[in-house]
């Protein structure tokens, strides 16, 4: 199998997952992806940011693409799931580009009206990436069960999305170790080192 994170580039009508524990360069790798695409295309980007918290400072050497990027910060559950479904019924085409920062969250809801909603959101995503050229690339957090990290809400990660990739920092300065989970298995591993901006240093990324 070739080096998946730079195949990622010719996948289309897909949902691919990164989920790991806070600091293990997830969204840092969403903004590399972000600056390859607005370099090389015309692609309109729409950034979905959970955390309000996103770097987009890390943009500015780039600045002069970014009238080609949108950034949403809806503030609940709610909020986000109208914006996706407002997304996908009015404004996404085949050559937008979706990413969706922290895509999962607990909210004030009730159990069974959070459960819902983050259900719908995950069969909306699924749906949207059918209707795009590009991956829908989402980042999740991570929690330690039954004796391995999983994605926060696993069966609804598991039913809709496509590709599963852990992140975690590797045992050596300035790498990360990164596993293509599937089937509730991790089926290949592979080692990346990271450059002085913390982004993956990946063979044919382009």
């Amino acid at each position: 199998m070739k080096d998946p994170l730079s195949e990622i580039f010719t996948w289309k009508n897909i949902v691919v997952q990164f989920y790991g524990q806070p600091g293990t360069f997830k969204t840092t790798f969403l903004v590399q992806i972000m600056q390859i695409k607005l370099k090389n295309g015309n692609n309109k980007i729409y950034l979905i940011d959970l955390t309000g918290k996103f770097p987009v400072i890390r943009f500015q050497p780039i600045k002069h693409l970014l009238k080609n990027m949108v950034i949403f910060q809806p503030k609940t559950l709610k909020e986000e799931a109208l914006l996706l479904d407002d997304l996908f019924v009015q404004v996404l085409d085949e050559r937008s580009i979706l990413f969706i920062d922290d895509v999962f969250r607990h909210s004030n809801l009730n159990r069974r009206e959070e459960i819902h909603l983050n259900s719908y959101i995950a069969s909306l995503i699924c749906s949207i990436s059918k209707k795009l050229s590009f991956p829908v690339i989402v980042t999740n957090q991570a929690r330690y069960f039954n004796n391995y990290f999983q994605p926060f809400l696993q069966n609804l990660t598991l039913h809709y999305f496509h590709w599963h990739f852990f992140f975690e920092k590797g045992i050596k300065p300035n790498t990360l170790n990164i596993s293509l989970f599937k089937k509730e298995k991790f089926i290949i591993q592979y080692e990346y080192s990271l450059d002085s901006k913390g982004f993956l240093i990946i063979p044919n990324l382009s």
